[in-house]
């Protein structure tokens, strides 16, 4: 008889609220932010002419040590060596060897390379790019931007279907700056640095999240 009675109690006993029914929205969205340069990095070379493969070779170690004695000298460039090579050139009977030179570093890497042309160094390029601070600043602020598009997008949805949004379950982030040359030369020599113009680097983040809408 106790069973009956709970029984009936519990048909009796008003049915619990329906659960409230979730939208899902998935958006996309892209933001940019520009920052300033901040690295030069350029790319010489020595090249050197002579009889013999050892005499061309010892005026390029020579040249090339004197390079970068001076480079090491000037602070906060980096100075790396490249490429080396010698060989034969038929034509002329001679032999030719050559090597590059690697400069990276803050804008006084500039005048660096228009002192090393007075020298006889030979510019194949030169460009201004990115450090990994910057590059981090980009991306955070383009990511920022990103994140509140996608915010104010989902809000304005919310608002055409009666909804709003309540939560945000998953995130996804891509960002990269964009590749940008500024300068590039060719087999330069001139006794004064480079004109080389740091145009600002844009970097573009682009944000994907899934929102969760509720009356």
């Amino acid at each position: 008889m106790i069973r009956r009675l709970l029984l009936v109690a519990a048909l009796l006993a008003p049915l619990p609220a329906i659960a409230q029914s979730e939208t899902r929205l998935r958006l996309s969205e892209s933001a940019s932010a520009t920052v300033q340069p901040d690295e030069a990095v350029a790319s010489l070379r020595i090249e050197a002419r002579a009889a013999t493969a050892a005499e061309a070779q010892e005026q390029v170690n020579r040249r090339m040590a004197a390079a970068l004695a001076t480079a090491r000298g000037v602070q906060g460039v980096r100075a790396t060596t490249g490429h080396y090579a010698a060989r034969a050139d038929r034509d002329k009977q001679e032999f030719v060897a050559q090597q590059s030179l690697n400069l990276r570093g803050p804008e006084a890497v500039v005048a660096l390379v228009g002192q090393l042309q007075a020298a006889g160094l030979l510019l194949d390029n030169i460009s201004w790019q990115l450090t990994e601070a910057a590059q981090r600043q980009g991306r955070d602020e383009a990511t920022r931007l990103a994140i509140r598009a996608v915010q104010e997008r989902g809000a304005a949805i919310g608002r055409d279907l009666g909804l709003r949004v309540t939560a945000l379950r998953d995130l996804y982030v891509e960002a990269a700056p964009e590749a940008r040359p500024m300068m590039a030369a060719r087999a330069m020599a001139a006794p004064t640095a480079p004109s080389v113009t740091a145009e600002e680097i844009t970097v573009t983040a682009r944000v994907t999240a899934d929102l969760l809408l509720r009356r």
